[in-house]
């Protein structure tokens, strides 16, 4: 299986039911990036678009308004892939 999120290695647990993600079924968002609030309000409207329930609209929502507290107030950044990321990233493979 190829894997989604080559930039970073990734083991996040939902705490409710348990499951288990990693960059091979998961991508990984930092809340530094200042793209991340417009990522995630086309990510809202996509979910509303299909029909998901309004508790995960408002979940969405929550979470656009903590991503935009912490850029206001700890960092902001524009997102980059730089030095041996880029090859992992393109290509798929670590640096040399």
């Amino acid at each position: 299986m190829e894997i989604i999120d080559r930039k970073f290695e990734i083991l996040a647990v939902n705490p409710v039911n348990g499951h288990f993600y990693t960059e091979q079924n998961s991508l990984l968002l930092c809340a530094k990036d200042r793209a991340v609030p417009a990522a995630l309000k086309a990510y809202k409207a996509e979910c509303i678009r299909i029909g998901t329930n309004q508790e995960h609209v408002q979940s969405i929502e929550l979470l656009i308004g903590r991503v935009e507290q912490y850029q206001r107030k700890i960092e902001s950044r524009i997102p980059d892939t730089v030095g041996g990321e880029i090859h992992r990233c393109l290509h798929g493979v670590e640096a040399t």
